[in-house]
């Protein structure tokens, strides 16, 4: 009818625990991904040196970089800080995301430092992440900028790995300028840690605004326009032990802030799916994707959930997210995903 607003109700992605859940109208408008956001880039000896392709200072086009992804990043309310690793350095504490005053904090970053005796301690680096966490609450992205190097202290993947399961609602996203293999490596191991990360190579962010922009978005925001009547979500941070289906406590607040997310909208329903990795027969491990959906199932009908606006199923090995062949892909597999319909 005309002149007459039509309004429909759409599932919209909207990050809750590691959740994406929620309800919009359907209208151009960008929702949250993300409550908090850490900037984290790599300021070791190495990004002080010339990138091997490009053919200048990585930390300047890590700087170059950065400011381009200020620029597009929509002031949604969520907080925004910036520090540095290698060696731990706080420039901006977590504050109400602002792009005039994040630009002056990334501004503040040293174009040139010393190289001799600086080394890239990254796993030390990425353990400091838990002073800024352990005051944060819900949903937060960590933008690692850097090119990868570690040579001193801890495997940078295992300390990533220890921050994800002590903080469950963290994704690591990664802005790579690496120019050796190895470095390459680590850093899509940790974009990888929890199946929830971007991985972007940051000479395609500066060369390719429309990368740019769904680097962007797919880190910071989504629009309701764009959200499905059905949506599949992955329990972030939730990932079973091999041959097992039972709840972890750590796995709890992720859990139960799916709960009260649930319980918030009553028209939602749900289809519990469970998921295994390759170990084990075909039959085996149909029946425990079951059990794994059901102890999700279990434990949201302890929380309240009606039992009529759920139903579980089991996939065993047969869809895969990760590549069964490494022990870190098994691990994703071992997983429980949410379907929302209406």
């Amino acid at each position: 009818m005309e002149g007459r607003k039509r309004w429909i109700v759409v599932l919209a992605v909207i990050l809750v625990g590691g959740f994406l859940f929620g309800l919009a109208q359907a209208q151009t408008k960008l929702v949250p991904k993300i409550d908090n956001f850490i900037l984290f880039p790599d300021q070791s000896g190495s990004m002080y040196m010339t990138h091997a392709k490009l053919g200048k200072v990585k930390m300047a086009l890590a700087k170059e970089v950065m400011f381009k992804m200020n620029d597009e990043i929509p002031e949604l309310g969520y907080k925004g800080a910036l520090d540095l690793f290698a060696p731990w350095q706080k420039i901006a504490d977590p504050a109400v995301y602002k792009r005039s005053s994040f630009g002056e904090a990334i501004a503040k970053i040293k174009n040139d430092q010393d190289i001799f005796g600086r080394l890239t301690p990254m796993g030390p680096g990425i353990s400091s992440l838990d002073t800024v966490l352990s005051g944060l609450s819900g949903k937060t992205g960590v933008i690692i900028v850097s090119d990868g190097g570690a040579n001193q202290g801890p495997d940078p993947v295992v300390a990533a790995q220890a921050i994800k399961t002590k903080y469950p609602q963290v994704c690591f996203h990664v802005i790579s300028f690496a120019d050796e293999p190895k470095g390459a490596e680590i850093l899509k191991k940790i974009s990888a840690i929890g199946g929830c990360g971007v991985h972007a190579e940051g000479a395609k962010l500066l060369a390719d605004q429309a990368a740019l922009k769904q680097f962007v978005k797919d880190v910071f925001y989504t629009t309701a326009t764009e959200a499905k009547k059905e949506d599949v979500i992955i329990l972030r941070g939730i990932n079973f032990d091999l041959d097992k289906a039972d709840i972890k406590p750590e796995w709890k607040p992720v859990l139960d802030e799916g709960a009260a997310v649930l319980s918030k909208n009553p028209q939602i329903k749900i289809i519990i799916e469970g998921h295994t990795c390759a170990l084990g027969t075909d039959a085996y491990n149909q029946k425990l994707s079951e059990r794994r959906a059901k102890s999700v199932f279990d434990y949201f009908v302890s929380k309240g959930i009606s039992a009529s606006r759920m139903k579980t199923v089991g996939y065993g090995e047969s869809k895969p997210k990760a590549d069964n062949t490494t022990e870190e892909g098994r691990r994703m597999n071992r997983r429980v995903e949410i379907k929302v319909v209406q």
